[in-house]
């Protein structure tokens, strides 16, 4: 079991090394445990750093400095009062344009909505037309047939009064009924 742990342990980071494109190293590396000497943290050094202590030692003594330092402060707090002004007034105007987008998009929203429900509308009664007009088409035609049946009905109730009459027929009755037939 001890084996697998070591073999995996050291197989992991040289997957990891392959993978990466990391050479492996020449020399051996040697690994060891850390020993409690190599645990206690390194003695701070006694030196002071020179520029810390050169900062507050150079402020306290020149008073001339001090004035100008307190002049250039002032300027620059002059500065970035009057860039927090504009950028105020800036955001004040970019709020008022905010919301004067904002009240055009309800509108434009509103307006969007009334003329899908007017589109829903036409479309609703652009298809009931068209039902109507398939029904329309349909009545004319077989009304056309209709009136081709009875034109038909008629001439045949003719031609037998004619006979009752005694009227001589010109065609024969075959050539006759294939005239009175509708051609399409």
């Amino acid at each position: 079991m001890r084996v697998k742990k070591k073999t995996i342990i050291l197989f992991i980071p040289l997957t990891i090394m392959a993978l990466t494109g990391c050479r492996l190293v020449d020399e051996p590396i040697a690994i060891g445990l850390a020993s409690p000497a190599r645990l206690q943290p390194a003695p701070a050094a006694n030196v002071p750093d020179e520029t810390i202590e050169k900062r507050f030692t150079d402020s306290q003594n020149d008073s001339t400095d001090a004035v100008q330092s307190a002049l250039m402060w002032s300027q620059k707090y002059e500065e970035l009062s009057q860039k927090t002004e504009e950028l105020r007034e800036e955001k004040n105007s970019l709020v008022i344009e905010n919301t004067e987008l904002k009240h055009k998009l309800s509108q434009l929203g509103a307006e969007l909505d009334r003329a899908k429900k007017e589109l829903a509308e036409a479309n609703g009664f652009l298809q009931q037309m068209q039902i109507e007009l398939t029904k329309w088409k349909g009545d004319v035609l077989g009304f056309r047939d209709e009136m081709r049946n009875a034109q038909a009905a008629q001439l045949e109730a003719l031609k037998r009064i004619l006979r009752v009459l005694g009227a001589e027929t010109v065609q024969s009755n075959e050539t006759e009924s294939d005239s009175l037939q509708p051609t399409e």
